[in-house]
């Protein structure tokens, strides 16, 4: 696979147009390619450096270019414009949202930042929504089913996140801008490497005003509190609409950075850091503040690793890493408090074989929650062994994974994935693949309880799915096409729903859910313009009841063109989708949608870069989630400098 610059922010599936960038995984004796040729090396898909037309997975890798081209905002705002992702979101920037991979649930995905698994204990899904972009140097999007790689929550895949790694002389960069709704974004950074020592360091802020969280029309004053048995208001509530139809806004400021020392050749110790700091207004309502004033929270998402990487022979490359993550949400005008900590350790080793790669390895991972909530369980740990092989055999690819996991709470689980691969032509390649998977309950799901009578299940058994997946692909003279079809059952899904007579929430368990699906891309570059296309039809139905699955559409396009002249690119994404439901009884429709955004990026000299953005160029109105809103119109300008 030769590199060429990367598509727009729309990239499909089959492509993956990005210079490799140094990883913590990385295997010089993993990388053979031909002398004439570049490849594009991914991580994620087998836990190994692997060329990427050598992949039998499903994989999409985001550059750090195509980053730069989505102007300010989160990872989620970023991985929402990709193939295979839907989410849904309560109100505008930073409010809570869920990212469905393949039509899985929201806590179906599993989160890494440099190897070390993110995300909410309680809630069982990471905060994406306020993960900045300015910290992140490449994603890595695997879809499907995972856990035989990366265990328990794998069901729908693993979004992997890598950050800068310093390499020759001193790089400094910085950035700023402003857009409407009171939006600014700034950032600076420096990387390099001297001697045996490396080092980076990135440093963001970012604000926004937002848009108001809840969707008009506001119900009018009354005077009087829900009665909830009565179905109607009750004395001395003292709500005042007013208060809900202001902007909720959102900050986040992050710092993060590494720094790594060379002891020997082969031989190198790292240490990791990221920490995020975010404050997130949103509606009151009425409900968790006097009058209905504006309530929100404190987060802070926190990840810290120290790692030895060592070649221990010439065919052998051991990795060891000790590390903890957190996840951290405090109500800055109530008391609650939901602090999760995870605490890591990873010994893993890949060894080239006569034929092939081999990875063995052990992990550990202990979760412990903080909370204003009792749970009656607060921590869990899990163990577990794993083992892979993958090989290109003249035109055969080859790829095995088992795994198996000991957890505290529910025993043991073994799950396994199998993947074939066979070269037609030098450039059409036919790949299948099976895979198991599981995903805990959460301590939400099982021991979750609040005064409004919302409540979890200690009943609740592990979801369990069973994925097989074809795909064809295409990949020759800067044109790429791929088909895939995937069929994911599960069993024991979890949803939350609100029942009668109380309409408490409380987790339901179907016994079982199919969501199968077709996946379409293209990317080509036609001569002075890059471009891409990808179709998604998702079947995501709940086969107990025939309903399709809360928030998640059965149809999803996204297109994209890019076009230098000289100095300037330009460049315009569509994305759509169709209708879905905000209910898991499908009762609540919402609308399907077509969005319009363009960018546009100017070289002032070799170092300095003027962008702009339009988002939602024609201002339409949609929703992600029943009664909230999303951002209409959004311009955006700033400068960066990149020293060369």
């Amino acid at each position: 696979m030769i590199i060429r610059p990367s598509l727009a922010a729309l990239a499909v599936a089959a492509a993956l147009p990005a210079a490799h960038a140094a990883s913590p995984y990385d295997s010089p004796v993993l990388l053979a390619a031909a002398p004439t040729e570049q490849p594009v090396v991914v991580v994620t898909a087998t836990r190994q450096a692997q060329r990427a037309d050598e992949l039998i997975a499903s994989i999409d890798l985001i550059d750090r270019e195509e980053i730069e081209r989505a102007g300010p905002g989160s990872a989620l705002d970023l991985l929402a414009r990709q193939p295979g992702v839907q989410i849904s979101s309560n109100g505008g920037p930073g409010k809570t949202s869920s990212l469905y991979l393949r039509g899985a649930n929201a806590n179906h995905t599993i989160l890494l930042i440099d190897g070390v698994r993110v995300g909410s204990v309680t809630a069982g899904q990471p905060s994406l929504e306020s993960l900045p972009l300015s910290q992140i140097e490449r994603i890595e999007i695997l879809r499907g089913p995972a856990s035989a790689l990366y265990g328990a929550d794998a069901i729908g895949g693993v979004i992997q996140i890598f950050t800068k790694r310093g390499e020759g002389p001193a790089l400094i960069e910085a950035f700023g801008g402003a857009g409407n709704m009171g939006t600014t974004h700034i950032g600076a950074g420096v990387s390099g490497s001297t001697g045996p020592w490396s080092y980076a360091l990135r440093a963001a802020e970012y604000n926004t005003s937002g848009v108001s969280a809840r969707k008009g029309p506001y119900p009018a004053y009354d005077p009087t509190p829900w009665d909830p048995s009565a179905g109607q208001y009750g004395a001395g509530h003292n709500y005042n609409p007013a208060r809900d139809a202001d902007r909720d806004g959102f900050r986040s400021r992050s710092l993060g950075g590494n720094i790594g020392y060379t002891v020997a050749p082969g031989h190198e110790l790292r240490l990791n850091l990221m920490r995020i700091e975010s404050r997130n207004w949103y509606d009151g309502g009425g409900y968790n503040a006097v009058g209905g004033a504006d309530v929100g929270n404190d987060a802070v998402t926190e990840v810290v690793a120290l790692e030895s990487r060592n070649r221990l022979a010439p065919n052998w490359q051991s990795t060891l890493r000790v590390a903890q993550s957190k996840d951290e949400s405090t109500g800055f005008r109530n008391t609650n408090r939901f602090n999760s900590k995870q605490d890591q350790i990873l010994w893993q080793n890949d060894v080239k074989l006569p034929v092939g790669n081999l990875m063995l390895g052990y992990e550990h991972l202990e979760q412990r929650v903080d909370s204003s909530t009792t749970y009656t369980v607060k921590s869990r740990d899990i163990s577990s062994f794993m083992a892979g092989w993958n090989a290109a055999i003249d035109k055969h690819l080859l790829q095995a994974n088992l795994r198996h996991d000991s957890n505290s709470q529910f025993g043991d689980k073994l799950t396994h994935l199998v993947g074939y691969g066979y070269r037609i032509t030098p450039a059409l390649r036919a790949d299948a693949s099976i895979g198991t998977s599981f995903k805990a309950p959460t301590l939400n799901d099982l021991y979750y309880i609040d005064s409004g009578g919302n409540h979890g299940n200690p009943d609740l058994k592990a979801e369990q799915g069973r994925n097989r997946e074809v795909a064809l692909r295409y990949d020759a003279a800067g044109t790429r096409a791929s088909v895939t079809y995937f069929d994911n059952k599960i069993s024991n899904l979890i949803e939350w729903a609100a029942l009668p007579p109380t309409y408490a929430y409380v987790p339901l368990q179907t016994g079982q859910a199919r969501i199968k699906g077709w996946e379409l891309a293209y990317s080509a570059l036609i001569g002075a313009y890059e471009v891409s296309a990808s179709v998604d039809l998702l079947d995501p139905r709940d086969e107990a009841n025939d309903r399709q699955l809360a928030r998640r559409a059965r149809e999803a396009a996204r297109a994209g063109v890019t076009r230098s002249f000289g100095k300037l690119t330009l460049g315009s994404e569509v994305l759509a989708s169709g209708k879905r439901y905000s209910d898991a009884a499908n009762t609540e429709k919402l609308g399907g949608y077509s969005l319009v955004n363009l960018f546009a990026h100017y070289k002032l000299d070799r170092d300095w870069r003027l962008e702009a953005r339009v988002n939602n160029l024609f201002d339409k109105d949609y929703e992600l989630a029943k009664g909230y809103n999303t951002l209409g119109t959004g311009v955006f300008v700033g400068v960066r400098y990149t020293s060369r």
